[in-house]
Formats: C-alpha cells, structure tokens, sequence
C-alpha cells in the first residue's frame, strides 16, 4: 500500500505541474494598430481646425485690404502727386498750391475756429434738411407705391418740380422765409426728397403679389401688413435712397449759403474766395468732403444693422 502511494508520488513529480485551461475568445484586438489610427484622426481634425482658422484669417485680411489698404494706398498716390507735381508742371501756387501749404492751414488757430464755428452751421442745416426731406420723400413714395391712381396723379408734376434748378429756388425761399435757417434747410430738404420718394415708391411697389395676397387672405391687419410685409420688402431700397440723399443735403446746405447767408462754409468759401486764398479754400473743401464721408458712413453702417437678412 504504500509503495503504490508512494509511486502514484512520482510519478506525479515526473509529470511537471499541471496547468489550468485558459479558455479560448477568439482574436484579440491589435491595441497599436487602434491607438495609432485614433492618433492619425486626431491630428487631421486638427490640421482641419487650424486651415479653417487660417482661411478665416486669410479672408479677413483680404477684406481689411479692400476696405482700409486700397482706398489708403489710393490716398498717398493722391497727396504725393498733389505735392509734387503742380511744381513740376510749373503750375502757380496761386492756382493749384501744394498739398503741404493746404494742411498748413489747419496750424493756424484763426482758420480752424472758423471752420469748427461754420462747420456747426452747416451741419445743422444738413442734418435739418435731411430729416425734413427724407420724412416727406418717404411718405409720398408710400402713397405713390400703394396706389396707381395717386401715381399717375403727382408723379409726373413731383418730376417737373425735381426738374427746376434749385438755385433757382434758392431766391424764392428767401423772399418768402427772409435769410434765417430757413432758407438753407428747404434748399438742402427738396435736394432729398426725391431720392427718398423713388426708393421708397420703388420698395414699396417691388412686395411680392404672393406674399402680399396670402396676408390678405389671412386677414392681416394694416399694421401686420406694415410690419411685416412692406417695411421689410421697403428698407433696403429706402436706406439706398437715405445714403444718397446725405451728400445732397450737404450740397443743398452748402448752395443755400452760397445764395444768403451770413454764417456757414459757404461763406467762409466765399470770403476765401473774394481774398484769393486759394489754400484756405482747398482747405475747407477738404472740411466739407470729411463731413460727407463721415456722415455717409454712418448711414452705411446704419443700414448693415438694419437690413441684416
């Protein structure tokens, strides 16, 4: 008995430990191969990211070229031939002065006070008559637009009235309104109107028939239709026409000066004119074309913020 224990020993010993059965599942997953591609992905959504970002950049900075380098590149070629070749010519200064004696100008302290004190008033003649003209130039385009009847009616006699040169006007206005305010803001107000009145009758008459009977069939109230209809269709013509007519109320606050006025650029140019300071009125033009620039930016930006669809 024990012999046999003690063989059944050794030949246990002989045999080596036994293992256990590892059961079989199949392929393993290639756990590089998976990191590896993860990694790949990763660094191409990346590389997607950055060449959006820079194409983003890349069209910022062209629009910033077109909007800030053209026209500024534009302006050194316009001053650096101002300055020099008016002398290369052999042109007078008294006829065409350099550009460097125009800006000196702006140094002496007696010019730039009348310009501020002149510049108020014709500012504010501008902006009067914008308002007047752009408020009248909108509510005849309105009627003129909504009805045929009332077209066909004034709009040949608005035409023969845009027709007469307004410095023909001009004297009438004073006779009937003396030589205050009045006068300047008329002139600067019928130089509006009618840009106003062609957009607006224009924007107003462009509303799409569909949509224009679907809220008719809706039963919209006047107030809806205006609202969400006409004013959206309208707008973008009527700020095109408010964006003109800003320079032509300058024009027209600038002609009405010209006719009688005591105060204003008009007739600080007058006056440099009668004393044949030919730099002095380089200079204010010079005024005068910032101030049509600047207040057709505003309406520009105005009209981004607006029409935004």
């Amino acid at each position: 008995m024990r012999l046999s224990e003690q063989g059944d020993r050794d030949v246990g010993t002989e045999a080596g430990p036994v293992t256990a059965a590892v059961p079989d599942t199949g392929p393993q997953p290639d756990t590089t191969t998976a990191t590896a591609t993860t990694g790949a992905t990763a660094k191409g959504v990346t590389a997607a990211a950055k060449s959006r970002a820079g194409t983003r950049r890349s069209g910022t900075g062209r629009r910033a070229l077109r909007t800030v380098g053209l026209p500024a590149l534009l302006l050194v070629v316009v001053a650096t031939l101002w300055q020099f070749l008016p002398g290369l010519l052999g042109v007078k200064e008294f006829v065409l002065p350099p550009l460097s004696k125009v800006l000196a100008q702006f140094g002496s302290g007696s010019l730039l006070d009348q310009l501020w004190s002149n510049g108020l008033v014709t500012l504010k003649e501008t902006l009067l008559g914008l308002l007047a003209g752009s408020a009248a130039g909108i509510v005849a385009g309105v009627l003129l637009g909504e009805s045929s009847v009332v077209r066909a009616t004034f709009y040949p006699y608005l035409v023969a009235f845009q027709s007469l040169p307004k410095i023909a006007l001009a004297p009438l206005f004073v006779i009937w309104f003396g030589f205050g305010t009045t006068p300047k803001v008329l002139v600067a107000a019928t130089l509006t109107f009618f840009p106003l009145l062609v957009n607006t009758m224009s924007g107003v008459m462009s509303v799409d028939r569909d949509r224009a009977q679907l809220f008719r069939s809706l039963s919209a109230s006047r107030r809806q239709t205006w609202t969400k209809l006409l004013l959206p269709s309208a707008l973008p013509s009527v700020l095109a026409g408010f964006e003109v007519a800003t320079v032509l109320a300058l024009l027209g606050a600038i002609l009405g000066e010209f006719v009688s006025s005591q105060d204003g650029l008009g007739v600080l140019l007058q006056q440099q004119q009668t004393n044949y300071d030919t730099a002095g009125v380089f200079a204010t033009l010079i005024v005068l074309a910032a101030m049509g620039v600047v207040l057709n930016q505003i309406v520009v930006q105005l009209r981004k913020w607006l029409v935004f669809w």
